[in-house]
């Protein structure tokens, strides 16, 4: 028994080698390029979904085969590598899929509380996302002492709009005035008479202190005030483009799973 699709319910088994086909997209994108042990990790985690072998992805066989730890000395208790980069694989993972055009005829997943890949196909998976309604996107605040952090919130803000477009197309952009309050920048949305049935609105902070940056969103729902959905992103490194990318991708991901996706239409 493998981790690939069977044909129960008429589904088509997927082959081995579509699905090395799709891993293979995954680790030419720029998200893997340059992670060799990301690459490493996924693809053999990748071979062992194809064979089946789930006794080969324990935590402990995974750091021996992949992470070079030595038998004779290593205990998962005391080094988490293997959990700390499966996690980090995981968010890679979301923010590949959360790109409009990924390719291939499989999406590659890992669940939570499990190191065995999944395998969908990507009709199965596939789907418009559209908001229900249009939704505001609110520019972040930016919570930073260090002078460039500002700088840094602004290009993730216009990454994000980007991204959002291209994954939902309607998205509305409040319009921002930028004032200094106690050494943060707040914003002010507001909304031009134009834009009708707004029914959510994206508000979030950026939070950067030594070498830690934090993404917070927030999706409220206009009509109550209420919070209904609310998750944090951790990263770390220096403030690049790059890095807006990626916390702009793993939002759009967060935000793909909140929206259900609209099937395509079926004619008769």
């Amino acid at each position: 028994m493998n981790g690939l699709e069977n044909d129960s319910n008429g589904v088509t088994p997927i082959q081995g080698n579509d699905v090395r086909s799709a891993c293979d997209l995954i680790l030419a994108s720029d998200l893997f390029r340059q992670s060799p042990r990301m690459s490493r990790l996924l693809r053999f985690l990748v071979e062992k979904a194809i064979s089946g072998a789930t006794q080969d992805t324990t935590e402990h066989a995974i750091g021996i085969a992949v992470f070079n730890r030595d038998p004779s000395k290593y205990y998962t208790n005391e080094d988490p590598i293997v959990r700390v980069q499966v996690g980090r694989l995981r968010a890679k993972l979301k923010a590949y899929y959360a790109r409009p055009e990924t390719g291939g005829d499989c999406r590659i997943g890992i669940p939570v509380g499990s190191y065995m890949p999944t395998i969908q196909r990507t009709s199965a998976a596939s789907g418009s996302f559209k908001p229900p309604s249009q939704f505001a996107v609110v520019p972040f605040k930016c919570i930073s002492h260090q002078g460039n952090g500002k700088s840094f919130t602004h290009g993730f803000h216009d990454e994000l709009v980007h991204q959002l477009y291209q994954t939902f197309g309607d998205i509305v952009v409040a319009s921002t005035d930028f004032t200094a309050r106690s050494g943060v920048h707040e914003p002010h949305a507001a909304y031009g008479t134009s834009h009708r049935q707004i029914n959510h609105r994206l508000e979030g902070s950026i939070q950067i202190d030594a070498g830690v940056i934090k993404a917070s969103i927030r999706l409220i729902d206009a009509s109550t005030g209420h919070i209904t959905l609310s998750e944090q992103f951790n990263r770390q490194g220096a403030l690049t483009i790059a890095l807006q990318e990626d916390l702009a991708s793993s939002i759009c991901a967060s935000l793909k799973r909140f929206f259900p996706p609209i099937q395509p239409t079926k004619l008769p």
